[in-house]
């Protein structure tokens, strides 16, 4: 016999439904909250027929829990379940951002036996459309984008089937017809050109004289006085030419580069172990295992190790002259500092990189390029150096194994995948080669 008991505007049902191995007793609850401006007789007769239905569910032995369960609900113990180690810190959070910023917020209220495929077609248009954007930029959310939402939403799906919520995933099992699928979009990288990749190294390497316009300062009793025109040398730091040089040398990821210590540059071989990976989550940084959980050796040019020398020697003095204050290692523990440093020892900020890259660009394209067409491109970005660096091995004929070992691809089809328009470029090579090696010949005979 169920029981009921007020709560408020709304009623607690209490059904039990019998004992468990321990012996404690199985209690099912459910509320029900009138519709406003109901009457009283109204609400008794609805009240009585959700009771009915309640108890006659709970007899049956359905699952009244995933029955009344929504997506809300659901994306706590399923982002519970998530937590790291089970996902990676990064996807973790990324997942956990999604669902807070559109999923919940747009679907959260339905509940988990109502989720089918109509709903995510529904879901997918709303998110195409004006408005959907958080930036305020016109236009709709990207394929991709709106494809991993709906890959987390069926994950949670799953989830519910194996928490037995429900029997099975309605979005997998949502009875369409397989249909031919479709040619893959090609993937378009963008990379430096050898003149470009030329300049760049140039500004690595060489004192800019940086042009200052002519402007009106106020001196310290705020009596206004003119500054003419005047050049000032520039030149980059040497932690950010060798962070830079190792970037292209080895085609490494941002993350991994800023996660080298001492310890995994060996100078003698000039080689550079590339074992973990820096990420920034949640306003913390953290280490973690490469994209690919393993590891790899690259081999630099030995100008690469001569600057890394140089730079270890600097951060040893400045340890040594900071004393205290250094928060790295220091002795013997030495190597276990972090190569790129912020000036107290402390592991520099992953975004610095970034921002110290758009700086060279912009202080070479102001003040050494003669034109638009010797400018670097103000629009790369960090990445574009790792594009750049397998670019260029792959022009020069290095087969797709090996590029993807220096990258770091688990696989060499990513490789394939990713840079196949360079491979591509090699066909009229290998046209070439075959027009040489037999019809040129042909037509010697003939």
């Amino acid at each position: 016999m169920a029981s009921i008991r007020k709560r408020g505007d709304s009623y607690q049902i209490t059904v039990s439904n019998g004992r468990r191995s321990d012996g404690s007793q199985i209690i099912e609850t459910d509320t029900y909250t009138p519709e406003p401006g109901m009457t009283k007789r109204q609400i008794e007769k609805a009240l009585n027929e959700f009771v009915v239905d309640f108890e006659r569910d709970v007899k049956a032995g359905k699952n009244v829990k995933g029955e009344r369960m929504t997506l809300l609900d659901l994306s706590v113990p399923y982002l519970k379940d998530m937590a790291p180690p089970v996902l990676e810190m990064t996807t973790y959070h990324d997942y956990k951002r999604k669902l807070e910023l559109r999923i919940l917020p747009r679907i959260g209220h339905v509940k988990i036996k109502d989720v089918n495929a109509r709903l995510l077609k529904d879901y997918s248009e709303s998110l195409r459309k004006d408005g959907a954007r958080q930036d305020g930029k016109k236009g709709g959310l990207s394929e991709g984008t709106i494809s991993k939402d709906l890959a987390i939403i069926s994950a949670m799906m799953s989830f519910a089937v194996g928490e037995a919520y429900i029997t099975i995933n309605p979005i997998i099992y949502s009875g369409k017809q397989k249909q031919g699928r479709k040619a893959k979009k090609e993937y378009k990288v963008n990379c430096f050109t050898i003149e470009q990749t030329k300049w760049f190294l140039w500004a690595l390497d060489n004192p800019i004289q940086i042009k200052r316009k002519a402007h009106d300062r106020k001196d310290d009793t705020g009596k206004s006085y003119h500054v003419p025109e005047y050049a000032q040398e520039w030149r980059l730091p040497l932690k950010w030419r060798v962070f830079f040089y190792i970037a292209l040398f080895t085609g490494d990821r941002r993350g991994e580069n800023a996660a080298l210590t001492w310890k995994h540059l060996d100078f003698e071989k000039c080689e550079i172990l590339i074992e973990n990976s820096t990420a920034y989550v949640n306003g913390e940084t953290y280490q973690k295992d490469t994209k690919t959980h393993s590891s790899r050796s690259n081999i630099v040019p030995p100008i690469v190790m001569e600057m890394a020398k140089k730079l270890k020697v600097q951060q040893q003095k400045e340890s040594l002259e900071l004393g205290d204050s250094w928060q790295g290692y220091k002795g013997k523990d030495f190597d276990n500092n972090f190569i790129f440093t912020q000036s107290n020892g402390k592991q520099m900020n992953l975004s610095s990189p970034y921002h110290e890259f758009k700086r060279i660009i912009r202080i070479f394209n102001d003040n050494v390029a003669e034109d638009e067409t010797q400018k670097i491109p103000d629009k790369a970005t960090m990445h574009d150096l790792r594009h750049t660096a397998a670019a260029i091995l792959i022009s020069n004929n290095l087969d797709p194994q090996s590029v993807a070992g220096v990258l770091g691809h688990k696989d060499p089809t990513t490789t394939l995948n990713i840079y196949s328009y360079f491979f591509r470029s090699k066909n009229t090579e290998a046209a070439n080669i075959m027009q040489t090696a037999l019809l040129d010949s042909v037509r010697k005979i003939e």
